[in-house]
């Protein structure tokens, strides 16, 4: 099985990143997540969307 990546920009740095998406089967979910730049606190919401994984850094 195949992992998706999905970029993510960070809402504090606004540096973006690659992150390895949960399975479509876990979809939608939420993730607490630091940013891989400035290492600040986030929360990821991933969803799909006419058949792509879209996320959401808050």
């Amino acid at each position: 099985m195949e992992t998706d990546f999905v970029t993510v920009i960070c809402p504090t740095c606004f540096q973006s990143f690659d992150v390895a998406a949960p399975g479509r089967n876990e979809l939608p979910a939420e993730w607490d997540y630091d940013c891989e730049i400035c290492c600040r606190p986030m929360n990821i919401v991933f969803n799909e969307n006419e058949g792509e994984i879209t996320a959401e850094a808050h």
